[in-house]
């Protein structure tokens, strides 16, 4: 029995892609057990040649290739071709700790779980841990879906949402037709997981080490794309694919209000792409925008603070939303910048 679809999409990851295998061969079950899917999004790259090299050494990597669609797309392949049990999608740039898989995976079935977060750390570009976020003391607490997305968040307001370092089950996914939604070249993983976990009845925190988290020059995350036009027109199919969901989906008036959050996120977003330096004429299009996707108010109950009370700003003004926001980020590039001068003086 296959128990485990590990689901990787690669592009122009030459240099990180063979560790990233390596580590997920390192492990305590049968390779009977697990199969490793990679989807080659027309990387123009050495990362294809790398893959079949090692498919020569392991008869457990499935490789399936296709035009660059995007990472959305890609994964979307994966699952479409998945046997296991249960989905895991990895980032090509990250891996795992060796002899993993058997405890997460026996954890996740001992609870028959829809939905398990697995405990995860950030490295800085020295190699050395920047972060860990293990959740241990949520362990062996059954969630439902919505109370395992705030718990997620921890309170933290930068983006929180992933979906690498998770577990699904298969059938769930399917059940529900879960899919990424293609054209969101940004934060494309906060939009699936407001889905999957607004279903989901049944979710688990691990709570020990699994996945290893890299930072990566030229990643989406570290790449400007942002400030975008299409980072902004991924914003707007993202809110679009939430409102559609809200409204085709049986939902009950917790998950109504659990989708008021996502789609507050992005239409704030939307917003805050916008602000930068001479962007305030484009700022006045992307209004007329909002109002003809029936964005220019948005439903904030249910939502966390943080998010209600830019909402709320939003609400009253999609102007005055714009302004205090830039005010906020020239507070914190000030904060950062005195930081850094007293760090300076300190060291000489």
């Amino acid at each position: 029995m296959v128990r485990l679809s590990i689901i990787i999409p690669v592009y122009n990851v030459e240099e990180y892609i063979s560790k990233c295998i390596l580590s997920l061969q390192d492990q305590d079950i049968s390779k009977e057990e697990y199969e490793i899917i990679i989807i080659n999004d027309g990387s123009p790259d050495n990362s294809r040649e790398i893959v079949l090299g090692l498919m020569k050494t392991f008869n457990n990597i499935v490789f399936i290739e296709q035009e660059n669609k995007g990472v959305s797309v890609a994964r979307n392949v994966g699952i479409n071709k998945a046997v296991g049990r249960y989905l895991l999608f990895i980032d090509p740039d990250d891996y795992i700790f060796k002899h993993s898989l058997a405890r997460v995976l026996n954890e996740a079935e001992k609870y028959n779980t829809q939905v398990a977060f697995l405990g995860y750390q950030y490295l800085s570009e020295d190699n050395s841990v920047k972060a860990s976020y293990l959740f241990s003391e949520q362990k062996e607490i059954l969630h439902s879906g919505i109370e395992a997305y705030h718990i997620s968040m921890k309170g933290i307001t930068i983006d929180p949402d992933r979906s690498w370092a998770v577990l699904y089950e298969t059938e769930y996914i399917n059940e529900n037709k879960l899919r990424f939604t293609p054209n969101i070249p940004y934060l494309e993983d906060g939009e699936f997981m407001a889905r999957v976990l607004c279903l989901a009845k049944r979710c688990i925190f691990e709570g020990n080490p699994f996945y290893i988290r890299t930072v990566r020059p030229g990643s989406a995350t570290n790449s400007g794309l942002f400030y975008s036009p299409k980072a902004i027109n991924g914003f707007f199919n993202a809110t679009n694919n939430l409102k559609t969901f809200k409204s085709t989906y049986n939902l009950n008036t917790l998950q109504r209000y659990h989708i008021n959050q996502p789609i507050t996120k992005f239409t704030l977003l939307i917003v805050q792409a916008c602000v930068q330096k001479g962007f305030y004429t484009k700022f006045k299009e992307i209004k007329k925008r909002l109002k003809t996707n029936h964005l220019n108010k948005i439903e904030i109950k249910g939502c966390s603070t943080f998010y209600y009370k830019y909402g709320l700003i939003y609400n009253i003004s999609n102007d005055l939303f714009y302004y205090v926001w830039g005010i906020r980020l020239l507070f914190i590039s000030l904060n950062v910048k005195l930081r850094n001068a007293f760090k300076n003086l300190s060291a000489v």
